[in-house]
């Protein structure tokens, strides 16, 4: 009796130490977790907006976990101030520019810190430093913003269905579209358009052809603008023709002159009426001598002894204009 209770004795005590050590092993890794083991040191980021962050939530780097959220604190209406723990070993990875975020442990996890590193040259973070905060949208304005969404989203199919049954109602339109002329047409268009952007293109080509050989002196237009002799002489020509310009004009302003003062033969030509009077008689005298010497022409060809010698002279000239003639013999 005495053997078998010290037996159930010594398996009460084995009993007993096992579940101590797994007691001790279960808070040794619980405050591992919580850095209570490990040497930390504490900072601390201000946001706007915490929800769903509670005391001791990770805080990660990178992904890795590096602390655990010791205490959060009321500011004022719109300054939420958390105390941060993290390890020691991380404070050369950890720079004063590191910026402090609120994100979740996947999907649907617990509500965790985030830090995510900036660039540029920084200290390290030292203890009671408070590092910059950024809050992200929350579920809330995103479903507000998800729901302004739809609402458009279904305002844009009700209009689509309006225009689809519009479409669909249409005969005009399906007309249209099931019209072989019109396809017709518009591959021709389409054909006119393409021939008409070749010449075009031809005659940039051209252009540029032109303008190539202007620059290099070739062609007419290339002499004209290049060739210095040509300019020179055209100088030439343009003085000229403003020295006789000038010439012209110094003329026009003397018979200006002659008429204005009513001297010089210009003002007899144009204002002495006698001499318009004498200038119309000698006109009138020299009609009536060309008319009489034309009578008398006439009657020196009657007569018979001019009359032989007028002959023989018409028969002179055929004969010349006869040997004159190509091919004709002597």
């Amino acid at each position: 009796m005495s053997q078998r209770t010290a037996a159930n004795h010594v398996r009460l005590g084995l009993f007993v130490l096992a579940g101590l050590a797994c007691l001790v092993v279960t808070l040794f890794l619980l405050g591992r977790q919580q850095n209570l083991f490990s040497r930390s040191m504490t900072v601390q980021a201000d946001f706007r907006n915490v929800s769903g962050l509670l005391t001791g939530n990770n805080v990660r780097l990178g992904g890795i976990p590096v602390g655990t959220v010791r205490r959060i604190q009321l500011v004022n209406d719109s300054t939420v101030r958390v105390t941060m723990n993290l390890n020691r070993d991380v404070q050369p990875f950890v720079r004063r520019n590191t910026v402090a975020t609120i994100g979740t442990d996947g999907l649907v996890g617990n509500t965790i810190i985030n830090l995510a590193a900036q660039p540029g040259a920084a200290p390290p973070v030292q203890p009671g430093d408070r590092l910059p905060g950024s809050n992200p949208v929350g579920i809330d304005e995103m479903l507000s913003t998800l729901n302004v969404s739809n609402r458009n989203l279904i305002g844009i199919t009700q209009d689509l269905r309006q225009i689809t049954r519009k479409l669909n109602g249409s005969d005009a339109l399906w007309q249209l579209l099931g019209d072989q002329g019109l396809a017709a047409d518009a591959r021709r268009s389409l054909r006119s358009m393409a021939t008409a952007t070749a010449r075009l293109d031809a005659a940039a080509r051209d252009v540029q052809q032109l303008t190539g050989g202007v620059r290099r002196g070739r062609g007419v237009a290339g002499y004209l603008l290049t060739d210095t002799a040509f300019a020179g002489q055209l100088g030439h020509a343009t003085r000229q023709l403003a020295g006789t310009s000038d010439t012209l004009a110094a003329t026009l302003a003397g018979l200006k002159r002659q008429v204005q003062t009513k001297q010089g033969p210009l003002n007899t030509l144009l204002a002495d009426t006698a001499f318009s009077r004498q200038l119309r008689q000698s006109m009138q005298h020299v009609e009536q001598g060309t008319a009489g010497f034309s009578r008398s022409m006439e009657a020196l060809q009657h007569n018979v002894l001019v009359r032989g010698y007028l002959k023989r002279q018409q028969k002179k000239q055929a004969r010349a204009a006869l040997s004159a003639r190509p091919g004709a013999q002597p």
